[in-house]
């Protein structure tokens, strides 16, 4: 039911009444066409997982010998395609040398902690130009010299990230290559390389693509809005605290990134900041009725309801056990009133929750939500001046103080 049709509903009573009748007739229906949906994404899911859904890996020419001042051919990256190249980790502590800024020229961006999912594009170039004088973009070629903010998938293993370039670097030099002769073609990150586990490694990358849509399996943000700090993972079996890096920012309070995504605050309890990785986590998952309803909250389904969303992002803070509820449960969860830092809002017919002052929600109606995931379907962060108020609402909070 289109949501501007279900408010207009829900303010009659006589309506209300009327849908929860329907709405129980129906209820198995829907469900097992969504048990049929969950298990055939689940199965695409694992295939690519496992290298079978993930399309054919190309490996490019390796090293050879120095010709024209290059020791390796830069490599062009066409849509669509996987490539196999090196990759390195460097910053942090195991690297102080290297710096907390990137080369991006764009003061927002290059300060790397605060935009953790960043790679550094490398030389293949036989000497280190700035040994002489100034490393400059040109000299960063290895993938055919990206433009800033190009978002790469960068897939490690059975772990995956969405990657962008805000930084520059001339790599190992001439004969440093993989096991299987491959040239190290980006630095990343640590904060981003630590998870995936790379160090010197084999990595598959590939272009990200542009779906803009958020509304499949494996969907990315268009790159005009990802100027935001998170890359996705989506071949973990289990969803720890840690399977995305998370941004953080001043203060306690979740704020809303330019890509959709949300930024936990630095101060904020450990919980908080959980269940802000949780709700980013499920940036790309579409709005299915009695969607994840059965599967465990451990793991990520493609399709999620209003209810099992936000039992996922309580799952996601240790609030709630390993079965999602439906809304009807929520309005007796936890205690009353409104909580320090998580309150949910729910009813018979809908639920969704604020983390730290931060809506998460699958209402996608441009009166409820003036962020940049207006109008786009699914569990999302969504920003309004006030709370909904076409419905009225049980108000209940987390357990505990």
């Amino acid at each position: 039911m289109q949501v501007r049709v279900a408010i207009a509903l829900l303010r009659s009573r006589q309506a209300r009444t009327a849908l929860v009748v329907l709405a129980a007739f129906a209820l198995c229906i829907p469900v097992l066409v969504a048990a049929g949906v969950v298990g055939l994404f689940s199965h695409e899911a694992e295939a690519a997982c496992e290298g079978v859904g993930g399309g054919v890996v190309e490996t490019p020419a390796g090293g050879g010998a120095i010709s024209s001042g290059l020791y390796a051919a830069p490599l062009q990256l066409h849509p669509g395609r996987w490539y196999e190249v090196g990759a390195t980790q460097y910053g942090g502590p195991g690297d102080p040398t290297s710096g907390d800024y990137g080369s991006i020229p764009s003061a927002g961006e290059s300060f790397l902690p605060a935009h953790p999912d960043s790679f550094a594009e490398l030389s293949v170039l036989d000497s280190n130009p700035a040994n002489g004088g100034t490393f400059t973009f040109a000299d960063a070629n290895a993938l055919s010299q990206l433009a800033y903010l190009t978002q790469l998938r960068v897939r490690s293993g059975r772990r995956e990230a969405i990657l962008s370039k805000r930084d520059t670097g001339y790599g190992q030099g001439p004969g440093q290559f993989i096991a299987d002769g491959q040239p190290y073609r980006l630095d990343v990150w640590w904060q981003a390389a630590q998870p995936l586990g790379i160090t010197k490694s084999a990595v598959q990358v590939q272009i990200a693509p542009r779906t803009g849509t958020g509304a499949t399996l494996q969907a990315l943000p268009e790159s005009s809005e990802a100027g935001g700090s998170v890359g996705t993972r989506i071949c973990e079996s289990a969803e720890g605290a840690g399977s995305i890096p998370l941004p953080l920012t001043a203060g306690t309070q979740t704020k809303i990134l330019p890509s959709g995504l949300a930024a936990a605050g630095e101060e904020a309890p450990r919980p908080v900041k959980q269940m802000v990785a949780a709700g980013n986590r499920l940036f790309g998952a579409s709005y299915l009725y009695g969607g994840a309803h059965g599967p465990s909250l451990d793991t990520r389904q493609p399709a999620y309801d209003c209810s099992s969303a936000v039992s996922y992002v309580l799952h996601g803070g240790g609030a709630l056990g390993t079965s999602a509820v439906d809304s009807t449960a929520l309005e007796s969860y936890g205690a009353a009133g409104p909580g320090r830092y998580v309150t949910i809002y729910a009813n018979s017919a809908h639920t969704f929750m604020y983390v730290a002052g931060l809506r998460f929600d699958t209402v996608e109606a441009p009166a409820y939500d003036s962020g940049p995931n207006s109008g786009k379907p699914g569990p999302r962060w969504r920003v309004s001046g006030s709370v909904p108020s076409w419905a009225s609402w049980v108000v209940r909070h987390p357990p505990g103080p």
